[in-house]
């Protein structure tokens, strides 16, 4: 039962429809998924790859619907995770309106409400399940930023690339269409230098990278 109150004009749509959600979920999620976007007005859309997001939420405006959209290039169990995440930001919005904090107590609880029945053998694997009740004690405001969920996610994927974080410095990596050399750790980011343009970015340190050979130090040089 959805502890949530329903949309006023409840009814779903999806980029492709309902087969294409069921291709990218776990098949024990599927029919909760559905029921749940059949009782609330939402426009699902499964976007290519965004380096930048796995999915994000806007909001009702002008009598357009809510729209969720979602990376199409996530396993089954991170495609899941991400579009509760984005559920959770509706059903926050529905229940206490536009100001509150995108990722504040109100949307911590909702998503927690939200992703219970999912906690179930039949939907995830043990590990994901293990890992997912403890990010949900203090869920942050993306779970390609809780490391331990990206990793044990990561798991699951057709092709595991390695992490930005495991590579020793001076590595050369494939990353966005473009080389780099990965530098120094900067808290949670790592600055890394661009060989095609020769400029420095800040890369998520939880990045999955392509890696190529060892550079020589001589590429560090100004």
């Amino acid at each position: 039962m959805d502890p949530l109150p329903r949309a006023s004009a409840p009814g779903m749509s999806s980029t492709g429809g309902p087969e294409a959600l069921r291709e990218r979920l776990p098949a024990g999620a599927v029919p909760v998924v559905l029921d749940w976007l059949q009782r609330h007005r939402v426009h699902v859309r499964i976007t290519a790859r965004r380096a930048t997001k796995l999915g994000d939420y806007r909001a009702p405006v002008a009598g357009r619907p809510a729209r969720i959209s979602v990376n199409r290039d996530l396993n089954p169990y991170a495609f899941l995770v991400t579009l509760v995440h984005e559920f959770a930001h509706h059903a926050t919005f529905e229940r206490s309106g536009p100001r509150v904090r995108p990722h504040g107590i109100e949307w911590k609880r909702t998503y927690a409400e939200l992703m219970r029945p999912y906690l179930a053998p039949a939907v995830l694997p043990e590990d994901v399940r293990t890992i997912l009740i403890d990010h949900l004690n203090d869920a942050t405001a993306s779970s390609c930023s809780d490391p331990a969920l990206v990793r044990v996610l990561r798991r699951y994927d057709e092709r595991v690339l390695p992490l930005l974080e495991e590579l020793p410095e001076r590595t050369i990596f494939r990353f966005n269409e473009k080389l780099f050399v990965k530098g120094i750790l900067r808290r949670s980011r790592v600055a890394c230098r661009c060989l095609n343009d020769r400029r420095t970015y800040t890369i998520d340190r939880l990045a999955g990278v392509e890696v190529g050979p060892p550079v020589p130090i001589a590429l560090h040089e100004p």
